[in-house]
């Protein structure tokens, strides 16, 4: 099978799948699932993408792709499954719920099939990756220390937010400013950014790696301007106004940096 016919494939079952997700979400009333889908569904598709397009790769360097992708995706699935349940709509899609009114539904329809699309960009450079033709090299062992300091930089992130929203007597108006929070006002984007990036090195020696330059340029995008950043800090300025803004002001919003002082 092609590459091109894999990920035509790819982005059918994507497709349908964010299908039957977004009728669920319609009967429940409740869309925040679709980002479990999309942390599972790459774990997924890209899975299928190594199987599927394996052309006698070393077994070492199969194994690690596997357990790279396969940490990642149950680690975010899992930390994003846990944060829906029980739990009610998200308030970033709950403002584009009122936001959109009457044409939500719709609108939602669409917002689940762009996410479907974002599963197969970010299940895609497993197709490049598994044709690495080497046995895995020093370069290989680069790009996995990189891998590593993201994936721990996130767990570490995420696990700082977790503690500070689980603080007695909090509210949705205090703000996390501790720990790598003090340094960066989204460390779990920053570290999600930087455990990618080390994909570059365990794919460069493929016939197409250096494609794999678009990762960090297409992840900073999507974190920093489409679906992160914007939503979580315009939804934090509405529960902490004065606040966040001081903590704007002070903190790097992606890259981290020592706070500034205030005048």
């Amino acid at each position: 099978m092609s590459t091109l016919e894999l990920l035509l494939y790819g982005q059918l079952g994507a497709s349908l799948v964010m299908a039957f997700a977004w009728v669920h979400a319609l009967v429940i009333k409740n869309t925040s699932y679709v980002d479990v889908l999309w942390g599972y569904g790459v774990g997924v598709l890209g899975f299928i993408y190594l199987v599927l397009a394996d052309e006698n790769t070393d077994p070492a360097r199969m194994a690690l792709l596997k357990a790279l992708l396969l940490t990642w995706s149950i680690r975010l699935g899992t930390h994003l499954l846990k944060r829906c349940l029980g739990k009610p709509e998200d308030a970033r899609y709950a403002y584009l719920r009122e936001y959109m009114g009457k044409k939500a539904n719709f609108g939602f329809f669409v917002f689940f099939q762009v996410q479907a699309f974002w599963v197969v960009l970010f299940a895609s450079p497993f197709l490049v990756l598994v044709k690495n033709p080497n046995p895995v090299n020093t370069l290989d062992h680069f790009g996995l220390i990189i891998w590593l300091i993201g994936f721990c930089g996130v767990h570490i992130a995420d696990k700082q937010l977790k503690i500070f929203k689980s603080q007695p007597n909090r509210t949705r108006a205090d703000v996390c400013n501790t720990g790598l929070w003090k340094y960066s006002r989204h460390p779990n984007y920053f570290f999600e950014w930087i455990l990618w990036i080390g994909y570059i090195f365990i794919g460069w020696q493929a016939p197409l790696g250096p494609w794999l330059l678009l990762i960090p340029v297409i992840l900073y995008i999507f974190l920093s301007k489409i679906t992160g950043v914007p939503f979580v800090e315009a939804r934090k300025l509405e529960a902490s106004g004065e606040k966040y803004k001081s903590y704007i002001q002070q903190t790097n919003s992606f890259f981290p940096g020592f706070p500034k002082n205030q005048n």
